[in-house]
């Protein structure tokens, strides 16, 4: 049994159950580890604004990855950030949009899209932001970086347009799946793993102490840093076949799992308040 010092895990489709909420069940569990000496930390595809209301609520106060490992933040405050250039990829993102994606542009305090389509109001309704919408038409919004891009639609589609511009980006920008419809841009040098592993020096723990838990393939680089990579059971089979474990639960019950599994020595599903604290390494 590896001596775990610090967990990671996704929120939307680990975590976080089906309709996007934190249950008690979970963030009960989740304070009680920490409570009894244990670090956990979050490493989710959403920026900081909408990240958190869940932050908050299991009161990390460790940095957190955030923008699929494009930022690393603690309490609010940015420590480490890897952007993309706009005016860079300007033609490519209007390639996508021309090709019926809805396009989101996340800058630091914004989220921009070209148009507002029902892809759009079902990612504001998630998440509880508002969008602001810029015409594709004007070159206001070339201008600076972006944290990611998050685009949204046929995947097909979005193969088409990448294959065009795979020879000229793929050093500069890497595509990561996150939702069965979502593809998101972030930089090239960026992926959960790589800030995972800027995560561990800074906190002096070693990767095989880690833990990391996901869903889906923008996960892999963080399950394959840690010393053990889980993933729960509503995962993709290509997650699960790189992957440590495989829980036999899904979303936030699979981390309760793999907590119970892998911390704990695998002595039962203990339920939130009813603790063997004698037990606990």
């Amino acid at each position: 049994m590896r001596d775990i010092r610090l967990i990671v895990s996704d929120l939307d489709g680990t975590l976080l159950s089906p309709d996007h909420s934190l249950s008690e069940h979970v963030a009960g569990t989740i304070r009680q580890y920490v409570k009894e000496g244990g670090l956990f930390t979050v490493a989710t595809g959403r920026p900081y604004r909408t990240a958190m209301p869940v932050i908050q609520e299991l009161g990390i106060d460790i940095p957190v990855i955030l923008s699929n490992g494009a930022v690393l933040a603690e309490g609010g405050r940015v420590l480490e950030r890897y952007c993309l250039s706009v005016k860079n990829i300007a033609d490519m993102l209007l390639d996508f949009h021309l090709m019926g994606l809805s396009v989101l542009l996340f800058r630091e305090h914004e989220i921009q899209t070209f148009a507002r389509t029902e892809e759009i109001e079902a990612y504001e309704h998630k998440e509880r932001v508002s969008c602001s919408v810029i015409s594709a038409r004007s070159s206001r919004w070339t201008a600076g970086e972006l944290e990611k891009v998050i685009l949204i639609g046929n995947l097909l589609a979005f193969n088409t347009v990448w294959d065009r511009w795979e020879s000229v980006h793929r050093h500069a920008v890497s595509p990561f799946q996150s939702e069965a419809d979502y593809v998101e841009l972030v930089s090239g040098q960026v992926s959960k793993g790589f800030m995972l592993q800027r995560l561990s020096r800074t906190l002096g723990i070693e990767a095989g102490r880690i833990m990391a838990i996901g869903n889906q393939m923008n996960d892999l680089s963080m399950l394959q840093l840690a010393g053990i990579g889980v993933s729960v059971a509503n995962s993709p089979i290509e997650l699960q076949m790189a992957s440590d474990y495989v829980s036999q639960a899904s979303y936030g019950e699979g981390v309760i799992e793999a907590i119970n599994r892998f911390v704990h020595g695998g002595k039962g599903i203990w339920k939130y308040g009813d603790w063997p604290i004698e037990d606990i390494r």
